[in-house]
Formats: structure tokens, C-alpha cells, sequence
């Protein structure tokens, strides 16, 4: 029984790590749209910098757009949050 073991093993090591990957996969494409959302909500705030709309901005949102400006400066590109 010892070396039947060995022989399923990797593939049910493979089989959970295809289900957690594809699991991954479909809560990374489900929250897409809220990602993007922010991403645009950023970039619009940002865009406010130097305006009268950037003192209409909340702190936090202010410093939230500060810190996508920041990335985006140091070549960032997309932001992970």
C-alpha cells in the first residue's frame, strides 16, 4: 500500500491545486469590476490635483489619490489595491 500511496499523491496534490488556481481565478474575474472601478475612481481623483476639486476630496480620499499618483510616477502602473 506504501507505494500506491506515492502514486496518488502527486495527483491529488495536482487535482488540489488545480481547484484552488481555478478558485483563485474566479474570485480574481468576479471582483474585476469593482477593481476597475476604484482604479477609475482613483485616476479621476488624481486628476483633481492642483484643481478646486481636490480640497472638495475627503482626506483620506486625497491621500489615497496621492499614493496612486505616487505609484504611477515611479512606474507603477497598475496599483495592487
Amino acid at each position: 500500500m506504501g507505494s500506491q500511496d506515492q502514486h496518488r499523491r502527486p495527483d491529488l496534490f495536482g487535482a488540489v491545486d488545480n481547484l484552488l488556481t481555478g478558485q483563485k481565478q474566479a474570485a480574481d474575474e468576479a471582483a474585476r469590476p469593482e477593481h476597475e472601478a476604484r482604479q477609475r475612481q482613483l485616476e479621476a481623483d488624481a486628476r483633481l490635483h492642483g484643481t478646486a476639486g481636490w480640497a472638495a476630496l475627503s482626506p483620506a480620499r486625497r491621500e489615497m489619490a496621492s499614493a496612486h499618483m505616487a505609484r504611477q510616477a515611479l512606474g507603477g502602473g497598475s496599483d495592487a489595491a
